[in-house]
C-alpha cells in the first residue's frame, strides 16, 4: 500500500491525463463540424501545457486562420514546438514551409531536416518532399534512384501523385530499371483516385498514352497486376 498523497497524486495525474485527451478530441471534433473557433479555445490551453498534437493543430489553425486571425509566424512557433516533441504532422509541415519558402526563408537543410524526420514516421507528404529534393538537387546530390525509394513508400500508403510520378519513373527508367508493365499498373492506380484531382479528359489522356507502352498482348498481365495490387492496399504489388 503507497502513502495517501502519493497515491492521491497518481489519481489527479490519470485524472488530468484524461481531462486533457477529452478536450483534444472536443476540439478536433469541433474543427471537423467547422467551429474553429471552439476548437482553438479548446487547444491553445493544450498547446500552452505542451500536448504536441495540440501544438500542431494549433498551428495550423493559425496558418489557415481558422478560430483566430492569420498569424503565420506563431503557426511556425507552434510547429516547431510540436516538431520538437516528435510530431509527424508538425515536421512534415515544417519542411515544406522551408522547401516552398512559406513564412520562413527557403532553406534546403532544414527542410531536408524536418522532411525525413516525417516521412520517417510514414507522412506520405513528407517522403515526396524528400523525393523531390533528390530529383532537383535541392540542398543534395541529385539521387533518381534515392527520389524513387521515397516516392514508392508513399505510393504505397495510396498517395495519388506518388502512385502517378512512381508509374512515369517506371515508364521512363528513372532511379529503377525501366518497366512498362509497373509503369502501367501504377499509374492507373493513380487515375483511379479521386484526389489525383485531374479532369476525366485528363485522366483519359493519360491512360491512353500509358497503354501505348504496351503491346496488346500485354495488356491482360497489367491488368491483373492493378488488381493484385489495388486488391492488397498497394502491399502487394511486385
Amino acid at each position: 500500500m503507497c502513502r495517501r498523497l502519493l497515491c492521491l497524486a497518481f489519481i489527479l495525474a490519470a485524472l488530468s491525463g484524461a481531462a486533457r485527451a477529452d478536450d483534444y478530441v472536443t476540439a478536433t471534433d469541433a474543427a471537423r463540424r467547422g467551429d474553429f473557433a471552439a476548437s482553438f479555445r479548446l487547444l491553445k490551453p493544450l498547446a500552452e501545457k505542451g500536448d504536441a498534437r495540440a501544438q500542431a493543430e494549433l498551428g495550423s489553425l493559425y496558418l489557415m486562420g481558422k478560430g483566430a486571425p492569420a498569424d503565420p509566424r506563431e503557426a511556425v512557433k507552434w510547429f516547431r514546438l510540436a516538431a520538437d516533441h516528435g510530431n509527424a504532422a508538425a515536421q512534415s509541415n515544417l519542411g515544406t514551409m522551408y522547401l516552398e519558402g512559406q513564412v520562413v526563408q527557403r532553406d534546403y537543410k532544414e527542410a531536408m531536416k524536418w522532411s525525413l524526420l516525417a516521412a520517417g514516421q510514414g507522412v506520405a507528404a513528407a517522403q515526396m518532399n524528400v523525393a523531390s529534393m533528390f530529383v532537383e538537387g535541392s540542398g543534395v546530390a541529385r539521387d533518381y534512384r534515392e527520389a524513387a525509394k521515397w516516392v514508392r513508400l508513399a505510393a504505397e500508403q495510396g498517395d495519388p501523385e506518388a502512385q502517378l510520378n512512381l508509374g512515369t519513373m517506371y515508364a521512363t527508367g528513372q532511379g529503377v530499371d525501366q518497366d512498362f508493365l509497373r509503369g502501367y499498373m501504377w499509374t492507373h492506380l493513380a487515375l483511379e483516385q479521386p484526389a489525383l484531382g485531374m479532369s476525366e479528359s485528363e485522366k483519359k489522356s493519360v491512360h491512353e498514352l500509358s497503354a501505348k507502352t504496351l503491346k496488346a498482348e500485354e495488356l491482360p498481365a497489367a491488368e491483373a497486376m492493378v488488381k493484385k495490387c489495388r486488391e492488397s492496399k498497394f502491399k502487394n504489388c511486385d
